[in-house]
């Protein structure tokens, strides 16, 4: 990864307004401990991400945002690889920040993903 690689996101369903992904797509639950889990757009592609995340993980989203290592840096958030997930696997670090940081740099981070818009986005989505 590099200041310019893009970090794919998976859009939950219920995370999405008027067309655009809510900043609720880019805070960290509760069980994940103050990360956010991401893509290595270096390594993967927005629809492959999407294909891995929906069949392999059976997990819900409706299509792939992205935000830039460079972006998250700016909101002065740490990022790192978790290859033992699987091998495309990052974590932004939200750790260290008050719940209303938290949020503050979500709504940053939608910011700059609904800017770039949908890299992956399933026919049926809302």
């Amino acid at each position: 990864m590099n200041t310019e690689t893009t970090l794919l996101r998976q859009v939950h369903p219920s995370f999405v307004q008027q067309g655009q992904a809510s900043s609720q797509a880019f805070h960290p639950t509760l069980k994940d401990q103050k990360r956010l889990s991401v893509y290595d757009g270096d390594q993967i592609s927005p629809d492959d991400a999407y294909e891995h995340y929906t069949t392999t993980l059976s997990l819900a989203s409706v299509g792939v945002m992205g935000v830039s290592v460079a972006e998250c840096r700016q909101c002065e958030l740490t990022v790192r690889p978790d290859p033992e997930e699987f091998p495309e696997h990052v974590l932004v670090d939200f750790s260290g920040y008050s719940e209303n940081e938290i949020k503050k740099k979500a709504k940053q981070l939608k910011a700059f993903a609904n800017h770039r818009g949908w890299l992956y986005r399933f026919n049926g989505g809302p």
